[in-house]
C-alpha cells in the first residue's frame, strides 16, 4: 500500500489507475476510486464502486461516504437516496455507521438544493456570485464550477484566495483549483501571510491512507462513537483551515488535543483532566495547550 500512497501523494493518478486495474483488495480499490475521482472520472469511479461493493464493505463507513459523495457529484440524487436505503437494510455494524446513516439524507438534500439553485446560472452570473460578500453564494458557485471549465473564473477565485475575510472560504477556493490541477503561480492568504502556490503541485487533503489510518486509530482509542465522530469533524475542519499546511498525524499531541476539544464541545462529564491525560500519553503539556488553542482558534474563525 505504501507504493500506491506515494503515487497518490505525487498525484500520479493515472499510474494508480493502471496499477489497480485488476485489484480485488479493498485498500487498493479505494485508492483506485480516489484516483478516478481526482482525475474527474466520476462515472468510472462509481462503476468501480458498484462492481466491487461486497469487497469494499470491509470499510463500510468509508464506502458509504465515497458512494454518496460520488452520486452527488454526478447529480444522481434519487440514486443517492436509494443507496441510503440499501445501507440501512444491511446488518448492524457499529454506532458510528448508524449515526452517519442518519445524517446522509440531510447531506444529500443539501447537495441537491445547492445543485439546482445554481446549476442554471451562466458564466456572468456565476462570476457575480463569486464576487459576492455572502459566503453561501461563493460556496454554491464553487460547487457549480467543479463540472465546468475553470478558466473563466480564475480571476474571481484568485481574488477570493487573497481578499475574502474568512480563511475557510479562501481555502475552499484553493481546493477547487487543486482539484482542477491549475498549473499556475498564484497568491493565497494563509492565515495572516500571503504565500505563492501552484495548485497543480499541491497535495489534496484527505488523499491517501494517513488520514484514514489516523481516524481508525483515534476511533479505537476513544471508543465512544459520538466523541470520535465529533473529533473527526473537528480534525477535518482544521485540515481545511490550515491548508496547504499539513497536519502531523504522527504527533501524539494531536490525538490528545482532539480528545479534549471534542469532549468540551459535547460537554462530556467523563473527560480526563488535560494534565493527567498528557502524563498518561507521555506528551508535553505546554505543547498540547498550544495546539488546543490553535485548533479552537481555527474552529472559531472557520
Amino acid at each position: 500500500m505504501d507504493s500506491l500512497k506515494s503515487l497518490m501523494d505525487r498525484k500520479e493518478y493515472d499510474l494508480v489507475i493502471k496499477i489497480t486495474n485488476n485489484s480485488v483488495n479493498a485498500d487498493e480499490l479505494f485508492y483506485r476510486i480516489s484516483a478516478l475521482l481526482a482525475t474527474g472520472k466520476y462515472q468510472d469511479a462509481l462503476d468501480c464502486l458498484n462492481n466491487n461493493r461486497d469487497i469494499l464493505k470491509s470499510d463500510l463507513l468509508l464506502l458509504m461516504h465515497v458512494h454518496i459523495e460520488t452520486l452527488c457529484i454526478l447529480g444522481r440524487f434519487d440514486e443517492a437516496y436509494q443507496a441510503v436505503k440499501y445501507y440501512e437494510e444491511l446488518p448492524y455494524e457499529s454506532q458510528r455507521v448508524e449515526e452517519y446513516l442518519k445524517e446522509l439524507p440531510n447531506l444529500i438534500r443539501l447537495e441537491e438544493k445547492k445543485r439546482f439553485s445554481i446549476s442554471g446560472l451562466d458564466e456572468d452570473e456565476l462570476n457575480k456570485k463569486l464576487h459576492s460578500e455572502d459566503q453561501d453564494d461563493i460556496l454554491m458557485a464553487i460547487d457549480s464550477i467543479r463540472s465546468r471549465d475553470i478558466n473563466p473564473y480564475l480571476s474571481a477565485l484568485n481574488k477570493i484566495m487573497t481578499d475574502f475575510p474568512k480563511q475557510s472560504i479562501r481555502s475552499f477556493a484553493l481546493l477547487l483549483l487543486v482539484q482542477k490541477q491549475v498549473n499556475k503561480e498564484m497568491k493565497f492568504k494563509s492565515m495572516d501571510n500571503i504565500i505563492n502556490v501552484n495548485p497543480s503541485k499541491l497535495e489534496p487533503p484527505f488523499i491517501g491512507s494517513d488520514f484514514n489510518d489516523f481516524v481508525k486509530e483515534m476511533s479505537r482509542e476513544f471508543k465512544n462513537p459520538s466523541l470520535s465522530e465529533n473529533a473527526i469533524q473537528i480534525l477535518s475542519s482544521y485540515i481545511i483551515y490550515i491548508y496547504p499546511q499539513k497536519v502531523d498525524f504522527d504527533n501524539p499531541v494531536l490525538k490528545v488535543a482532539l480528545y479534549v476539544i471534542a469532549n468540551e464541545y459535547l460537554q462530556s462529564k467523563d473527560s480526563k483532566d488535560l494534565e493527567l491525560l498528557c502524563s498518561e500519553k507521555g506528551v508535553d503539556l505546554d505543547e498540547a495547550t498550544i495546539l488546543i488553542a490553535r485548533i479552537k482558534d481555527a474552529l472559531d474563525n472557520f
